[in-house]
């Protein structure tokens, strides 16, 4: 994936820029990692296993991008078809995992390494009750288990503000650091129904005129 930016297209002058009702922008925060990668001694816990997907498992892949992505409004992998994610699965340079915990989903790690020497965090993440059991770092352990493995020099990944307030911090705790700023405009999920309007309460939802008759 093509990380270099051109922001022509953005206003080059300080001010505030209203935003039509239905879209969304979002501070996108870029972070990179530099090999070697290092990995601490840190096990499972008992009742808890790592997956990883292959073609055919197409709904273990879509519960799990619901379950963890839905307060986050997570949604490109969600306007796909059965086909596509079939293939996106089936491509050797897609490494997609989930979590199970007792049985149930918990988590999902998706990790591109198309682009040659390097690998994108795609998507990591828990469900909320299983945040704060220090799985994520051994979600992170995984990745760089995997970059080792492909001979990866750099991993990388963005986060915005939609994500947990904790994620700067979390990755930067585990040597990313912060190389670009972006600007991310979207329409917002919950108008176009691709995710229920409840979703992310703590985004604001601005309807309008029309769009808040149609939500009546």
């Amino acid at each position: 994936m093509k990380t270099d930016f051109v922001a022509r297209s953005l206003p080059t002058e300080n001010g505030y820029y209203p935003l039509p009702p239905g879209k969304l922008a979002a501070l996108t925060i870029y972070y990179e990692r530099l090999a070697p990668f290092e990995i601490k001694v840190r096990h499972w816990p008992d009742d808890v296993c790592i997956y990883q997907l292959s073609q055919y498992d197409i709904n273990n892949y879509r519960e799990a991008f619901k379950s963890v992505g839905e307060r986050w409004l997570w949604v490109s992998r969600l306007e796909y078809s059965a086909k596509q994610l079939g293939v996106l699965l089936a491509d050797p340079d897609i490494e997609a995992f989930t979590l199970k915990q007792n049985g149930a989903t918990i988590g999902l790690l998706e990790i591109d390494f198309c682009e040659p020497g390097q690998a994108e965090i795609v998507y990591i993440g828990l469900i909320e009750a299983a945040t704060g059991a220090g799985i994520g770092r051994l979600m992170l352990d995984h990745v760089f288990l995997r970059a080792n493995a492909r001979g990866v020099e750099r991993v990388w990944l963005h986060t915005c503000q939609f994500d947990s307030p904790q994620a700067t911090r979390f990755y930067e705790s585990y040597g990313f650091r912060a190389y670009q700023l972006a600007v991310e405009i979207m329409d917002d999920p919950r108008l176009t129904r691709a995710l229920p309007k409840e979703a992310a309460t703590h985004i604001p939802l601005i309807l309008s005129e029309r769009t808040r008759k149609g939500h009546e």
